[in-house]
């Protein structure tokens, strides 16, 4: 389900639109004010608001709808499958926290594609996506092959490189 299908709107409404809807459903939801208001749903409401009343936040996430409607995924993987590697930045990779020497590197989710290269994205990087995304798409560094990874289900522990379970 997309942000514009949580709030219940077209994905060419203006921010006015955006921000009533979020009001009205907001009023219905909240687990607070409203019986059976359910958290969960709250705030799957509360993030798909967030990225859409954002300009720029609002326009990466038409421009990640757009790029996975263009072509299509050849896998659709949850994010705790893949492996959190330290790539060194001469190269080489190695278990996450297993570093030596004065080589310097970066953690990143990781996947195997089947061209034998990887799908890969920074843990830095994921974990910003989390806030306003349920999914991204990830394409390999040897081959035009794309992912689509679901990310964190709103309320889980994101703040870990090792969270588990997380989804556009």
């Amino acid at each position: 389900m997309t942000h514009y299908e949580t709030l219940g709107v077209d994905s060419d409404a203006d921010a006015s639109s955006i921000r009533d809807a979020y009001k009205r459903l907001a009023l219905a939801r909240h687990p607070d004010r409203a019986r059976s208001g359910d958290a969960r749903a709250f705030l799957e409401l509360k993030r798909a608001y967030d990225c859409l009343a954002d300009a720029a936040t609002r326009k990466r996430y038409d421009a990640a709808l757009s790029s996975r409607n263009a072509r299509p995924l050849a896998d659709e993987i949850d994010v705790e499958e893949m492996e959190v590697v330290t790539v060194l930045w001469g190269g080489g990779t190695g278990a996450a926290g297993a570093r030596g020497g004065a080589s310097e590197g970066v953690d990143v989710y990781s996947r195997e594609c089947r061209c034998g290269d990887a799908y890969e994205i920074p843990v830095a990087e994921l974990q910003t996506l989390r806030k306003t995304h349920d999914e991204c798409v990830l394409e390999c560094a040897g081959c035009s092959l794309r992912i689509g990874v679901r990310l964190a289900p709103v309320g889980a522990d994101v703040n870990h490189a090792s969270a588990s379970v997380l989804s556009v």
